[in-house]
C-alpha cells in the first residue's frame, strides 16, 4: 500500500498548497498581474502620517524592551520622556507630567519651571489650551522595539524569501513581507492577549476562512502554510477596498471596519482616515497599523544602518508529503529514522494531540520534513511502513461531559492526566472557566482513556483522625460523598463559607472531635483552577458573544452598521421579522416606516429606514452582528474552504442553485464577489465560488 503521494520542494521552489489552504491568487490575480513588484504608489505616504512613522522608526531602532516613550497618544512626534521599564517610575512620571499640562492648559505661559517649559516647547507656543486639556488625559506608554525587531530581523530570513516567492505568484508586491514585523516581529509561534496566533497573527475566526483551524490542526502556526492566508486574506481585502494602504489596515480592524471608515469619511485616502475617523473600536493600534508597517519597512530596507551586521537563519530546506491514510506520528517518525522533536518542529500545524498519540496525523495533511534531518533514503522508508499502521479511519474522541461543580483539576484527577494537557488538547483560552454541558475531550494512549480514579475506592469510612487532606481535583461534594457525610457538615466543621473554596494540602475535619492544622489561604492560582463550573454571568456572556460577533466577521466585507440617515442595507438571510425583532418593534410599524405593502418583500442590496425609539443603535448592531456571527460561525464549524474556482455563467442558471449545489450559501459567495450584483447576472459572466469540504478529523 502506497501511503504517501510525493512533493517535492528544493530549497528555491515554494510549495503551493491548494488542498488545505485558501488560494484566492487562482481566482484574483489576474486584475494584480503588475503589482507583484510595488512602487511608491502602492504605498503612499501621506504628510499627516509622517510624524507617526517617524515615530515608529525610533521605537524599531532607538529603545528595547527595557526601556520605552512617554508620549501624546495623538500627537506622536510629542516625545515626554525615554523610561527604563519600571511601573511605578512610569506611573509617578506620566503624573508629573499630566500637572504641568494642566497648568499650561489655564493659560499661563510666563514663569514657567524648567519641566513646564521644555514640555510647551513640545507642543510649540501656538498650542491651545483646549489641546493641552486633552493632552493631559492621554499620556500613553509605549515599549521600545529595537532588541526585538532586530532578532526579528534575524528570524526573517528563514520566512522571507517563500513570502516573496507568494507574493509573486499572487501578484501582489513583495513590500508586504514586511508585515510580519509589525504583527509578530516574524516569531512563528507568537500569541497575543486576544489569542491570535502565528507569525501572520490570526484570531481563530479569521483563520477558519482561510486554513485549517481545528483540534488537531492549527496553520496559524505553520509560519509558511499561513503565508498562503495572509496574502490570500490581504488580497481579498485589496480587492474590495482598492488600495493597499485600506487593506493594510483592514488586516487589523476588519474589512468591514474600514469599509464604514471610508463611508463615514467621505475618502479613501488613509491620511483623512487616520486622522479624521472616530470609530468606537478604530483605536490607537488600528490608526497605527499602516503608519507601522512604513516605518517597519523603512528600517529593514536600512536594517544594516540602524543595527550594523545581521546574522540572517537559514532558508530550511523542505520535502513535503500529502499522506494518504490515517497515521501515528511515532510511527513516521520511527520509519524516517527522524527524531520526533524534529518532526514536530518541521510540522508546528498539528497540535500536542497528535505529538502524544491521542490523534493520529489525519489523511490529506501534507507533512513536512527537513532534510538536514533525514537519516535513511525518504521514499523507501516510507513505502516500507506496514499496512497495520495505515488506517482508514482516526482515533474516535472519547470526552467528558461538565456538570456542575465540576474543576478542570478535579477532571485532570479523575482522568489520571494534568491540567496542562487538558488545556492543550482542547485548546482552552482561560483554564479556569469551565461551562456546564461544555465537552472536555480526554487523552489516550492507544485508544484507551486513562483509568478513571474519583470513586475506585467506592464509600470510604471515615479514618480514626477524623481528618481528611485535600487532594488535587477534590470538591467539597465528593469529598463529602466519598466518606457518607453531608456537605454542609463538612462546611461547618471547617468554618467553610464558600463550598468552592478549599485547596490541596488542606486539612478538613469529617467529624466533630478533631482539629485540623491551620492552613494558609488558597493561592489566587490554587482557586482558580479549582473553581468549578458555572452559568456565565449574562453580562458577561453579552460582552463575550460581542467581541466573538467582531471576530468572527472581521473578514466580512458586509457593512451591517446604521448609516446616518438611519437607513441600513439589506443582506443575504436577513427579513423583515429580524429587523423588527433586533429593533424591538412590531413588523407592521417597520412596514409603515418604509411604505411597504403588507405581502412587499424585502429584497437584498435594497436600503430600509429603522427607528431606535424601542432600542439604541449600538444594540441593534450588536444584535444584527450577532446574528450573522453566529451563521457563519456555524458554518465553517462544519464546512473548509480548500481553494477557489472561476465559473462562467451559463444560459438560465440560477445562482441559488449553483450555489446550494456547492454547500455555499449566498452571504460566502457575495464575500468573494463585493462587486458582483447577483440579480443581475449575464450569460458569460465569470464568478469566484470557494471550494469547500466537510470539516473532518
Amino acid at each position: 500500500m502506497t501511503l504517501i503521494k510525493t512533493r517535492v520542494v528544493s530549497r528555491f521552489l515554494v510549495r503551493f498548497n491548494l488542498t488545505i489552504l485558501l488560494a484566492l491568487a487562482s481566482a484574483l490575480s489576474a486584475p494584480f498581474a503588475n503589482t507583484a513588484v510595488a512602487d511608491d504608489s502602492d504605498f503612499p505616504v501621506p504628510d499627516s502620517i509622517r510624524p507617526a512613522i517617524n515615530f515608529w522608526i525610533k521605537v524599531y531602532t532607538e529603545v528595547d524592551t527595557e526601556h520605552g516613550y512617554l508620549h501624546d497618544a495623538a500627537t506622536l512626534s510629542v516625545i515626554y520622556d525615554d523610561l527604563a521599564r519600571d511601573s511605578k517610575r512610569i506611573d509617578a512620571r506620566r503624573n508629573e507630567i499630566a500637572a504641568d499640562l494642566r497648568v499650561l492648559a489655564t493659560g499661563k505661559r510666563n514663569q514657567l519651571s524648567a519641566e513646564q517649559q521644555r514640555i510647551l516647547d513640545l507642543w510649540g507656543n501656538d498650542v491651545s489650551n483646549e489641546r493641552l486639556t486633552l493632552a493631559a488625559d492621554s499620556i500613553r506608554w509605549q515599549l521600545g522595539q529595537s532588541d526585538r525587531y532586530k532578532e526579528g530581523l534575524e528570524r526573517s530570513g528563514a520566512y522571507r524569501e517563500h513570502i516573496e516567492s507568494v507574493a509573486r505568484a499572487k501578484g501582489l508586491p513583495v513590500e508586504l513581507a514586511a508585515l510580519p514585523h509589525v504583527e509578530s516581529s516574524f516569531h512563528p509561534g507568537a500569541f497575543s492577549s486576544a489569542a491570535a496566533s502565528g507569525m501572520w497573527q490570526f484570531m481563530r475566526e479569521t483563520a477558519q476562512r482561510f486554513m485549517r483551524v481545528d483540534t488537531l490542526v492549527d496553520e496559524r502556526l505553520d509560519p509558511y502554510r499561513a503565508t498562503y492566508a495572509a496574502l490570500d486574506m490581504l488580497q481579498a481585502d485589496y480587492r474590495t477596498l482598492g488600495s493597499w494602504p485600506l487593506a493594510l489596515t483592514a488586516y487589523n480592524h476588519g474589512v468591514n471596519g474600514i469599509a464604514r471608515a471610508v463611508r463615514d469619511t467621505g475618502s479613501d485616502d488613509i491620511g483623512r482616515i487616520i486622522t479624521e475617523y472616530k470609530g468606537s473600536r478604530f483605536g490607537f493600534a488600528s490608526r497605527n497599523f499602516y503608519p507601522q508597517f512604513l516605518a517597519a519597512r523603512e528600517v529593514e530596507r536600512n536594517a544594516e544602518r540602524y543595527f550594523g551586521t545581521i546574522n540572517y537563519a537559514e532558508y530550511p530546506d523542505f520535502a513535503e508529503h500529502e499522506l494518504t491514510a490515517f497515521v501515528d506520528a511515532a510511527v513516521i517518525a520511527r520509519s524516517l529514522g527522524v527524531d520526533m522533536g524534529d518532526l514536530k518542529r518541521a510540522n508546528p500545524a498539528l497540535l500536542q494531540q497528535v505529538w502524544t498519540g491521542n490523534k493520529r496525523i489525519p489523511k490529506g495533511y501534507v507533512l513536512k520534513v527537513d532534510r538536514s534531518t533525514l537519516q535513511r533514503e525518504f521514499n523507501a522508508s516510507i513505502n516500507a511502513i506496514a499496512a497495520a499502521d495505515l488506517h482508514d479511519a482516526q482515533i474516535p474522541d472519547v470526552s467528558h461531559t461538565v456538570a456542575s461543580g465540576d474543576t478542570l483539576s478535579g477532571i485532570a484527577s479523575r482522568y489520571r492526566t494534568s491540567i496542562s494537557e487538558l488545556v492543550a488538547i482542547n485548546q482552552l483560552r482561560d483554564r479556569h472557566s469551565l461551562r456546564i454541558g461544555q465537552k472536555i475531550i480526554l487523552p489516550q494512549q492507544n485508544g484507551v482513556v486513562p483509568t478513571l480514579v474519583v470513586n475506585d475506592s467506592g464509600r470510604q469510612a471515615v479514618p480514626s483522625s477524623r481528618e481528611y487532606t485535600v487532594r488535587r481535583g477534590d470538591t467539597l461534594t465528593a469529598i463529602a460523598g466519598r466518606f457518607g457525610v453531608t456537605t454542609q457538615s463538612l462546611m461547618t466543621l471547617n468554618g467553610i463559607t464558600d463550598r468552592n473554596m478549599i485547596r490541596p494540602g488542606q486539612q478538613l475535619r469529617l467529624a466533630a472531635g478533631s482539629t485540623p492544622a491551620a492552613t494558609s489561604a488558597p493561592s489566587a492560582m490554587e482557586q482558580a483552577a479549582n473553581t468549578p463550573a458555572i452559568a456565565a454571568d449574562p453580562v458577561q456572556q453579552r460582552r463575550e458573544a460581542g467581541a466573538s460577533a467582531e471576530n468572527v466577521l472581521a473578514s466580512d466585507p458586509s457593512d451591517y452598521s446604521v448609516a446616518a440617515d438611519n437607513t441600513i442595507e439589506i443582506h443575504t438571510d436577513e427579513t423583515l421579522g429580524h429587523f423588527a425583532q433586533w429593533l424591538g418593534m412590531d413588523s407592521a410599524a417597520l412596514r409603515r416606516l418604509n411604505n411597504l405593502r403588507a405581502n412587499a418583500a424585502v429584497r437584498v442590496g435594497d436600503r430600509l429606514k429603522v427607528d431606535f425609539t424601542t432600542v439604541s443603535r449600538a444594540t441593534f448592531e450588536a444584535n444584527r452582528k450577532q446574528y450573522h456571527s453566529t451563521l457563519q460561525a456555524q458554518y465553517f464549524a462544519s464546512y473548509r474552504i480548500r481553494n477557489t474556482e472561476n465559473y462562467s455563467i451559463r444560459n438560465n442558471e440560477l445562482l441559488g442553485e449553483l450555489a446550494r449545489k456547492r454547500s455555499v450559501p449566498m452571504w460566502l459567495f457575495r464575500q468573494y464577489n463585493p462587486q458582483v450584483d447577483a440579480s443581475q447576472l449575464k450569460s458569460g459572466q465569470i464568478v469566484v465560488f470557494p471550494v469547500v469540504e466537510k470539516v473532518s478529523n
